[in-house]
């Protein structure tokens, strides 16, 4: 009974939380139903396509691979070091710990954010979203780098190393036909894909000037 009546307490805690969520967050049914008319003049108007905005959305989303391309792959070299760095299988305490709280660190920066820094540093154009894909990228690369590094089997090393090989010969051939992997992956190259083309806002691409009847969703 004692175990009934605190989760019946429990419960009206947590729907009151979530009441009080609701409202902080201005969720109305009635704001969305007055919207339905706009939502569908917005529809509307993206019917048909405007054809003479193409030549632009498609420079636009060349530009968007470029940055995707450039970031991804300086990313991928700059993620290695740090990859190892963050291993708890190779890298001791003083430099493990550190190293992944800095990427923990960086990983929860918004990509928006670092653009908006870096537009700041050397203004607008694509530059800045090379940039903040980089740095972005370099992180989740050096994460995944580090998980694919920590479960190498200690086998296929201890082989390696009874012909002589030092660690770091060790390291580096197992380590790399670890990341390889991933870093062949779709996942690997997928973050900078999203990042390049969900933020154009900053002047990363063209397409940011299109009207949104044209179809495009760079």
């Amino acid at each position: 009974m004692k175990g009934g009546w605190k989760g019946a307490g429990l419960g009206i805690v947590a729907v009151a939380v979530y009441g009080w969520f609701l409202n902080a967050t201005d969720v109305s049914l009635t704001r969305l139903l007055r919207g339905i008319p706009w939502m569908g003049d917005f529809i509307r108007r993206m019917v048909p396509p405007d054809l003479s905005v193409l030549g632009s959305a498609l420079a636009g989303a060349l530009q968007t691979l470029q940055i995707a391309v450039v970031g991804t792959t300086v990313a991928a070299l700059l993620a290695l070091p740090l990859g190892f760095l963050s291993a708890r299988n190779v890298a001791p305490g003083p430099i493990f710990y550190p190293a992944r709280s800095l990427l923990n660190l960086f990983r929860s920066v918004d990509t928006m954010v670092y653009a908006l820094f870096f537009v700041a540093a050397v203004g607008l154009g694509p530059f800045p979203g090379v940039l903040a894909v980089v740095t972005y990228t370099t992180m989740t690369l050096a994460k995944l780098y580090s998980e694919a590094i920590e479960g190498i089997e200690p086998g296929p090393a201890e082989a390696i190393a009874a012909t002589g090989a030092s660690r770091l010969q060790v390291l580096c051939c197992i380590g790399w036909n670890r990341t390889s992997v991933r870093l062949r992956s779709w996942g690997s190259w997928e973050p900078a894909g999203s990042a390049s083309t969900s933020r154009p806002t900053c002047g990363w691409s063209t397409t940011r000037r299109l009207r949104p009847c044209c179809w495009c969703w760079c």
